[in-house]
């Protein structure tokens, strides 16, 4: 059986709640690894799992960390983009992950779902189809992954949870309206509990942001 391999930055007080950090296309869980000191949260763990290895179309089949294939960079809908099949085998992964720290003593509902870029979307795909409440969900630079199917698949249990969005106003790979916006406003007319903050950079993270991803994980788990 597959299970993903994590860095892990241990609490630094008693671990009461667990963050699941998944990194963008083509890094690995070192990507945000120097993050989690930053955090205001000394009771919190953050697991930093590697996305598994596989060819990636968009970079021209070249073998890398990834979360699922991307066939092709189009705007606008983004339901062909992206390999279903992969994207279901890490959301398998990722919920054995979450299951893992629930059964070493950690509530579903003190896990907060996050991740950059591809590891955004997987979040966001994989928290809304739990079956069970958790914490909060972050989205950087990211965008929702399949959405006509994301209507008929999301579970109820984490309508009410907090959903974090950022995203950087000149992002070149992840378009901030097309992709960020859009997920934002759909999830919003369901009636789900977003955030919504944008800052003047590219596809990547500053510090301002990292600042509000700290105040939001410390609401999101006290």
């Amino acid at each position: 059986m597959t299970v993903l391999e994590t860095i892990v930055h241990e609490s630094t007080a008693e671990h009461t709640g667990t963050v699941i950090w998944m990194h963008g296309l083509g890094a690995d869980g070192h990507d945000f690894e120097s993050l989690a000191p930053m955090m205001d949260s000394p009771h919190t763990r953050f697991v930093f799992p590697h996305a598994p290895i596989r060819p990636v179309t968009i970079n021209g089949g070249i073998r890398m960390r990834s979360w699922y294939d991307i066939r092709n960079l189009v705007s606008g809908p983004y339901n062909d983009r992206e390999s279903l099949e992969e994207v279901e085998g890490s959301h398998t992964l990722l919920l054995e992950l979450i299951e893992s720290e629930q059964q070493n003593g950690v509530p579903f509902k003190q896990i907060i779902l996050a991740g950059f870029s591809q590891g955004g979307a997987m979040s966001l795909y994989t928290g809304c189809r739990f079956p069970h409440q958790l914490a909060g969900i972050m989205v950087l630079s990211s965008y929702l992954l399949f959405p006509d199917a994301h209507k008929t698949e999301s579970h109820p249990s984490n309508i009410q949870t907090p959903i974090l969005f950022c995203h950087g106003s000149h992002d070149p790979m992840v378009d901030i309206i097309q992709a960020g916006k859009k997920s934002y406003d759909l999830l919003v007319e369901e009636g789900r509990t977003c955030e919504w903050h944008e800052y003047p950079m590219g596809h990547e993270v500053c510090m301002p942001e990292v600042r509000e991803i700290s105040r939001w994980i410390s609401e999101c788990i006290p």
